[in-house]
């Protein structure tokens, strides 16, 4: 059990609530295991589920069902099979939901029933409060949005209007997750209500007021062009991407509703309750559907009454069909059409800046009163940090494409223009980058920019000098060849030239190939002077002996170590591309399969990269 949580992952606390302090703290030990997971995803951006709503409305339990549906939905992508949608039979007929396999394929017990079981978010029923703080979980799934791969996040945050928090700390959990969520779900129960509306729109202008301060802070302190102010004015003003009503225990679903006509049910409920052009008074409504791009409503029933006792196990057979009907619905419009990616005033999050660009706004809401000074020091930070780590990626993409064109390295004087000219667009790029603050920032950070570049540059250079130094390294093969064949020719006209026509043609045949083995050789070190000067051409040189000698001893473990008899089966292996060899010692098999690699990858490849050589 515990191996299989382990590969499933676990929930993070990110972030803490110190009731005692009123302040909210980074838990870096968390943070740094879910950094690591998101690097490895080897994707860039990132996006944010998260459920929030009031103290025991079931919100991990919803999520544990989230992470079902998504890591069946990862399996069936990975196998590359095709994910069943076949049409359930119509909701008015009814005829009972059928489990769907998403639901049953990870078994008929829900991971987070119990403390027993790290695999899910943990729902247990009763009263006892179960997440303190944010929680994230550790595994992050890549989905695919608008064609590009992203890190998908799921976030769990603890119920408002807990009876230990005051409404300053349930504001500021929720401003936190209101700022780092691309889609916000707010949980609540029965029905939408005018103080839950208020209660939200609260939560939400605590954060969009202090981001519109710093905001204006930018305004009269940036470096900004008018345009690019305009824009951040604009994202100000509406900072928030999505927020869904998610309706817990519906009871207004009649049994002989179609599907159809039970989403005409939720948008009239979403309607009566946050279209401005309904709500008598809409000063709040009006002021939430300013904050959001985009608000809906769903509705679920109940899912049975079993759910509800402290005593529940978390058996799938007990969950209401009805309820399946409706989440299985849900989930693929969350996960399917309703995603999008993490941005904060318009620059979208990365998988490398989320843990550092968490930390500045945890920092900003320390004090459960975030401050403008402290939100605008928190967006340039981000902002700085984001351009950055676009410089560097391009930088880095940039030149690895050039290292890998020149296999052999290239003139230091061409590699350093090369250098120089892309730090020149980088800068023209840069100062294009949204970044918030004063000329002065921006330079600081262009000039702490530069430095990281150079150091990279610095191992491109000492990456550019091995190859230079290794141009000739992988025409060692060749040269053994031609050397052994000189040889061969040169003991011949002492033991049987003079007396065996034979061992004389042979002898002749063997002078011909060493010959153009040798102009080739000497060809190669020619241009290599050509190019590159004596020098160059000597330290080349003196490389491919360095490598001749190390493979001489190679070939002489594999002689040592194979009988006579199995040389012939030996080299067919060899030369059929078979790196198994039977009947030898294991340093002779290991031997015998880098030697393998050895004829088959560099040999008389011109355009092989001499640092993979080595590696082999």
């Amino acid at each position: 059990m515990l191996q299989e949580s382990i590969e499933l992952g676990r929930p993070l606390q990110i972030v803490t609530l110190d009731m005692a302090e009123k302040k909210v703290t980074v838990n870096e030990e968390d943070l740094a295991s879910l950094t690591k997971s998101l690097r490895e995803t080897g994707v860039s951006q990132v996006a944010v589920v998260s459920v929030m709503g009031a103290f025991r409305t079931g919100k991990s339990f919803l999520l544990d069902l989230f992470l079902r549906y998504l890591r069946h939905d990862e399996k069936v992508r990975a196998s590359g099979a095709e994910a069943d949608e076949a049409m359930p039979p119509a909701r008015a007929e009814g005829v009972q939901f059928p489990l769907p396999d998403w639901i049953t394929s990870a078994g008929g017990t829900l991971e987070g029933a119990s403390d027993d079981c790290s695999a899910g978010f943990r729902f247990k029923g009763g009263m006892d409060r179960c997440t303190q703080g944010i929680w994230v979980w550790s595994e992050p799934f890549v989905r695919r949005i608008d064609g590009k791969d992203v890190a998908l996040l799921l976030m769990d945050t603890q119920g408002a209007w807990d009876s230990q928090m005051t409404k300053e700390q349930s504001a500021t959990i929720f401003g936190l997750t209101a700022v780092l969520s691309s889609k916000q779900i707010y949980n609540i129960s029965m029905q939408i209500q005018e103080d839950k509306v208020e209660n939200l729109t609260y939560f939400m202008e605590f954060a969009q007021a202090a981001l519109r301060a710093a905001s204006n802070d930018l305004n009269s302190n940036s470096a900004q062009k008018p345009e690019t102010l305009q824009r951040i004015n604009s994202e100000a003003s509406r900072p928030f991407q999505s927020l869904e009503f998610l309706v817990r225990d519906w009871k207004h679903f009649e049994d002989e509703f179609t599907m159809e006509q039970c989403h005409e049910q939720m948008q009239d409920h979403m309607s009566r309750h946050l279209d401005p052009a309904k709500v008598a008074e809409n000063s709040t409504v009006t002021a939430l559907n300013n904050m959001f791009h985009k608000i809906s409503c769903f509705c679920l029933p109940h899912p049975g009454r079993k759910i509800e006792k402290e005593t529940w196990t978390g058996a799938v057979k007990d969950i209401d069909s009805d309820f399946l009907r409706f989440i299985d619905s849900y989930v693929k419009n969350v996960f399917k059409t309703g995603l999008e990616v993490k941005s904060i005033l318009g620059t979208e999050l990365s998988t490398m800046s989320f843990a550092p660009i968490l930390r500045n706004f945890v920092e900003a809401f320390h004090s459960s009163a975030p401050a403008a000074m402290t939100f605008t020091q928190a967006m340039t930070n981000c902002t700085i940090l984001l351009a950055k780590e676009g410089a560097m990626k391009n930088y880095q993409q940039k030149m690895d494409k050039f290292v890998a064109s020149n296999n052999r390295g290239s003139d230091p004087e061409v590699f350093q223009a090369k250098h120089d000219s892309l730090v020149k667009d980088l800068g023209e790029e840069f100062n294009k980058a949204t970044i918030f603050g004063n000329q002065d920032v921006v330079a600081e950070a262009w000039t702490e920019l530069q430095g990281n570049i150079q150091r990279m540059h610095a191992r491109y250079v000492e990456e550019n000098k091995r190859r230079l130094e290794r141009a000739l390294v992988s025409l060692a093969n060749i040269a053994l060849v031609g050397l052994a064949l000189f040889l061969l020719d040169w003991l011949s006209n002492w033991v049987c030239d003079w007396w065996l026509p034979v061992c004389y043609e042979m002898s002749k045949l063997a002078m011909a190939a060493y010959v153009l083995i040798f102009g080739y050789l000497g060809f190669q070190v020619w241009r290599l002077w050509k190019d590159r000067g004596q020098l160059a051409a000597m330290m080349a040189g003196g490389e491919l002996w360095k490598e001749m000698i190390r493979l001489l001893g190679l070939y002489g473990d594999v002689a040592k170590n194979t009988n006579c008899a199995d040389f012939p089966a030996v080299l067919k292996r060899i030369v059929s591309g078979e790196s198994a060899v039977p009947d030898t010692n294991a340093s002779g098999n290991q031997a015998l399969s880098f030697l393998h690699l050895q004829f088959r990858l560099p040999a008389l490849a011109w355009g092989t990269p001499p640092h993979k050589t080595n590696n082999q």
